[in-house]
């Protein structure tokens, strides 16, 4: 189990609703981190749980993100020393800053769930006796042990309150522009802490000019945030006096006690601030071009200009309000991140050497959707989706579905979508009837062949299906001894993995109806390769049409099962011309797929892969 603190109710719903925290997802996110930082040849990071999952949150969960957040929160301590060495806190000078109580979170949150306060007093110290670094690198330790240890400050974020009393043009001198650009910089590209506010109290004359320099290096979305008050009550409109010191007409106590407390934190963090320094980048060892200070100051960061940057939009179709809302709620789609993931996700095929694989929006944003937005699992699927194309050749053979034997099976209709959902966020409804086929004309191959096609069709046109799942109905009606007599253990094996490992759907259940004597053994034969969730999901329901009813309203189904959604051969002409629309697609298909002779490690084989005893790990599709 990962070794983090157990939110708040109030917290653990936050992270859940705004970052996509998904307690089941959590303990792989922070394996695949530790396992990307132990192959970065030039980063000695921390691998504590704690620690990194403050860069998930920090992240909203996107390992990409978090990934380069990591190396930036340690390439910047290599290449803007001056914050992040001599870190001693009972060294005498930093002492004496810590207790001038210049960067003091507040020990309330504006609610349970709400960003933590930070009382920046900019004027209280004497710049002729004290550096601004000084002061800077006492924030950035007391911003280290939020991040350990303030689960408000990582999840709801921060919000900083800047006092400008006593601020004098000694104070103005020592924040030069490049100093403001390595102070934002610090802030918001290598720290998981997302700003949610900044407030400005007791101006003076003159503050203009400097506030206009600062507020030109922050992003649009934090210059939306930032407000000057020029009195205390217009303060308190924004953060309740309840939580404010007693100087600043708050109920929370002095700032002196605060100070003390802060102090007796430091201090008591002594050994932890004296380990940390061995934590660094080594831009020797780097892979690629070094950074160091000039070029990270010439714009390395991605955003040092904090401009917003202009994205292409993700070349994918809109969602409808229902099912968008239910991307957001169970799949973790934030729109304003898919075209970063996109990015990613090409960008990594680009890299492999045995894949060629489609790198088309709409296809793999349904990779994304099939993993909940796990970049990792996002890419072990598509791999795993062609390397079981490339060994499985039985199937994946003769696509074109105006060829003779395939023109056949798609005129019976084995496989049709319905095309009302249950809900308007539904999942995609299929009805297979195996039935239809002859089996001594037809093998199970040729009719899997096409279902395989038509959930191919489906990943990219196919809203419901993608976002949903999908929900299947098997009649039957028909089927007889030499239909059973084609499913092999091996046979079904492949077909589990093909349809729960590799294809990313997720399996909503599946409802059998008219059972033959004799479907017990290949359902209990089908059932043990299911994964635990998807075995509750089936039901057996015999020729009870009213036992399927209480699931699926009868109104949704052809008309044949009593209902009015057209008739069985009315759905099959309009897949047979959705096929034929398709048919190009098909034939360009052959050139994707693995190369396994290219495969860094360990080739894939139709016997790694489809084995009895299973070489994959049973993917959670849900």
């Amino acid at each position: 189990m990962a070794q983090v603190r157990c939110l708040s109710p109030q917290l653990a719903h936050q992270a859940h609703e705004e970052l996509g925290e998904i307690n089941g997802k959590v303990e792989d996110d922070l394996v695949a981190l530790k396992v990307w930082i132990s192959k970065q040849a030039h980063l000695t990071a921390r691998t504590d749980d704690q620690f990194l999952i403050a860069f998930l949150r920090g992240c909203k969960y996107s390992l990409e993100r978090a990934k380069e957040k990591i190396d930036m929160y340690y390439t910047i301590r290599t290449a803007i020393p001056e914050f992040f060495v001599d870190r001693d806190p009972q060294n005498k000078k930093l002492l004496e800053v810590l207790r001038l109580g210049l960067s003091l979170p507040l020990p309330t949150p504006v609610e349970s769930n709400g960003s933590r306060i930070l009382l920046v007093k900019q004027g209280a110290y004497d710049p002729s006796k004290v550096s601004i670094v000084d002061v800077l690198k006492i924030s950035y330790m007391i911003t280290d042990v939020m991040i350990w240890e303030d689960d408000n400050c990582t999840v709801a974020g921060q919000t900083i309150l800047v006092d400008l009393q006593g601020l004098s043009f000694g104070h103005l001198t020592q924040v030069t522009p490049t100093l403001l650009k390595k102070m934002t910089s610090s802030i918001q590209e290598a720290y998981p802490i997302r700003q949610k506010g900044m407030h400005f109290i007791n101006p003076m004359p003159g503050f203009e000019s400097l506030f206009k320099i600062f507020h030109s290096f922050l992003s649009e979305k934090i210059k939306k945030r930032t407000f000057v008050h020029g009195s205390l009550e217009e303060l308190h409109k924004h953060i309740p006096k309840s939580l404010l010191p007693t100087e600043y007409g708050g109920d929370a106590g002095p700032v002196q006690q605060i100070i003390d407390d802060w102090t007796d934190k430091l201090l008591s963090k002594r050994d932890w601030f004296l380990d940390d320094v061995r934590y660094k980048s080594d831009e020797k060892k780097r892979v690629g071009k070094a950074k160091n200070a000039d070029i990270l100051m010439q714009g390395s960061f991605r955003s040092l200009d904090f401009k917003k940057k202009k994205r292409n939009m993700p070349n994918i179709r809109p969602l409808p309000e229902a099912l968008a809302q239910k991307a957001a709620k169970e799949l973790n789609e934030v729109p304003e991140r898919i075209d970063e993931d996109l990015a990613t996700l090409r960008t990594w095929i680009a890299k492999q050497p045995h894949l060629k694989a489609r790198t088309d929006d709409q296809f793999l944003v349904a990779f994304l959707r099939g993993c909940k937005y796990s970049l990792e699992r996002a890419k072990q699927k598509i791999d795993l989706f062609y390397s079981v194309r490339s060994n499985f050749k039985d199937i994946m053979s003769d696509r074109d579905p105006m060829s003779e034997k395939n023109l056949d099976i798609i005129r019976l209709g084995v496989g049709l979508p319905l095309p009302n959902t249950i809900t308007p966020d539904g999942p995609r409804i299929i009805l297979i009837r195996p039935g239809v086929y002859e089996a001594d004309k037809y093998d199970i191959l040729d009719v899997m062949r096409i279902s395989i096609m038509a959930n191919d069709i489906s990943m990219l046109e196919d809203d419901h299906m993608m976002v949903a799942g999908q929900m299947g109905i098997l009649d039957l009606s028909n089927v007889t001894m030499a239909h059973f007599l084609q499913f092999s253990p091996t046979l079904v094996k492949k077909m589990t993995v093909m349809n729960q490992e590799a294809l990313p759907i997720r399996l909503k259940g599946f409802h059998y109806i008219n059972t033959p004597a004799g479907f017990e053994t290949v359902y209990n034969l089908f059932r043990k390769f299911l994964n635990e969730k998807n075995r509750n999901r089936l039901h057996v329901h015999g020729d009870n049409l009213e036992s399927l009813y209480e699931h699926i309203p009868k109104k949704l189904l052809p008309k044949e099962y009593g209902g009015e959604a057209g008739s069985v051969k009315e759905l099959t002409v309009k897949w047979e011309k959705k096929f034929m629309d398709y048919r190009d697609y098909f034939l360009e298909e052959a050139k994707y797929g693995t190369d396994e002779k290219k495969r860094p490690g360990r080739p894939k084989t139709e016997e790694t892969i489809f084995g009895i005893d299973g070489s994959f790990r049973k993917l959670n599709v849900d």
